[in-house]
């Protein structure tokens, strides 16, 4: 009866772990998994391409932010009591940040910052297992939050989904030096607030 009892508790963490670990995956809902020159325009975030542009404004401030590698480590498809299935993801990034708002990127004042993102599978047992990591964007004044790979969400750790003013823009610009914030081919999108957007992947070009 104690190694059923035993048996049982194991059983209840490992799939505690699992349903954590399930959070590392994005859902990119019935349009499924872009492909490497594809964007997917999702209803919290954004999918960018490895090495394209994504630009960001809230009110007059301009951003960009360039992925410019991903990889995974530690990845296994069945948890154990300790450490859940899934993978400890990380990524390398690039911000621009215009402080005078201006937008325009190719004046000497602008910010650049270069820095790691990672997002660990939960480690530990049951509701007390924790994952570490670092997935916030920093750009500025603009923070957003990370979930894996190109995703960049329209809101930052600690806030509910939402609508916090925050728009973004992909682009087939691959260098600083290409962008112009006011190029009217731009789309600019918003957190989907009603839920009618429509999740879709298109070609980056």
């Amino acid at each position: 009866m104690k190694r059923v009892a035993i048996a049982f508790c194991c059983l209840v963490c490992v799939l505690s772990g699992l349903r954590e670990a399930m959070a590392f995956n994005f859902y990119f809902g019935e349009a499924g998994t872009p492909g490497v020159d594809e964007v997917h325009i999702g209803s919290t975030a954004i999918v960018i391409p490895l090495g394209n542009i994504l630009l960001a404004r809230k009110d007059s401030e301009y951003v960009a932010i360039k992925f410019t590698k991903f990889w995974a480590e530690n990845t296994t498809e069945v948890g154990t009591v300790f450490v859940s299935a899934g993978s400890d993801l990380y990524a390398l990034y690039e911000s621009y940040c215009q402080v005078d708002k201006t937008g325009d990127f190719s004046k000497s004042n602008v910010q650049v910052k270069k820095d790691k993102l990672s997002n660990t599978k939960p480690r530990g047992i049951g509701r007390f297992a924790l994952s570490f990591g670092r997935d916030e964007i920093e750009c500025g004044n603009i923070k957003l939050l990370w979930s894996g790979e190109g995703s960049v969400h329209f809101y930052h750790r600690g806030q509910p989904m939402g609508d916090y003013g925050v728009e973004l823009s992909p682009t087939k610009w691959m260098d600083i030096s290409q962008v112009n914030v006011f190029d009217p081919r731009l789309k600019w999108y918003k957190f989907d607030t009603d839920g009618t957007r429509r999740r879709v992947n298109i070609p980056i070009n």
